[in-house]
């Protein structure tokens, strides 16, 4: 499972149909949005907070039912209090964790590899600030 580390604290992370539903209702254009929020880190401070959270929460839910045990997510609240741009631009910054995570929820469905490797170039383009694409690949298409 992904991970996502703030101030040195370590969460599982999970992205998700779940996380999917919420974040397609959460923006107007749906991942697109996201992505973008991720581009631009210090202009969304609070987007990626909720982006975190909802990964954060998945992934401590199913990391219980894995495990047994009894953790309890952070809220919304405390990863907007506790997220600092450190975490944005470091070694283990939030944008490769949110991008891990995508492509484990992809890479699990054999029949979507095609997707998957689109997707990824789609994703590590759109982190990197590179706005190309391959040919005939449709960024809508991709997620």
């Amino acid at each position: 499972m992904a991970t996502i580390t703030i101030r040195g604290k370590v969460y599982p992370a999970l992205f998700d149909l779940q996380n999917v539903e919420e974040l397609q209702n959460h923006y107007e254009n749906g991942l697109d949005d996201m992505i973008d929020a991720l581009k631009e880190p210090h202009k969304n401070m609070r987007e990626i907070a909720y982006i975190v959270w909802l990964m954060i929460r998945e992934g401590v839910e199913l990391d219980n039912e894995e495990h047994h045990r009894g953790n309890t997510a952070p809220t919304r609240k405390m990863i907007e209090k506790q997220l600092c741009f450190a975490d944005l631009v470091g070694e283990n910054n939030i944008s490769k964790s949110v991008e891990e995570a995508f492509l484990e929820f992809y890479g699990k469905n054999a029949e979507s590899r095609s997707l998957m490797e689109t997707s990824q170039q789609m994703v590590m383009e759109k982190l990197s600030g590179s706005t190309t694409s391959s040919p005939g690949t449709s960024e809508q298409n991709a997620w």
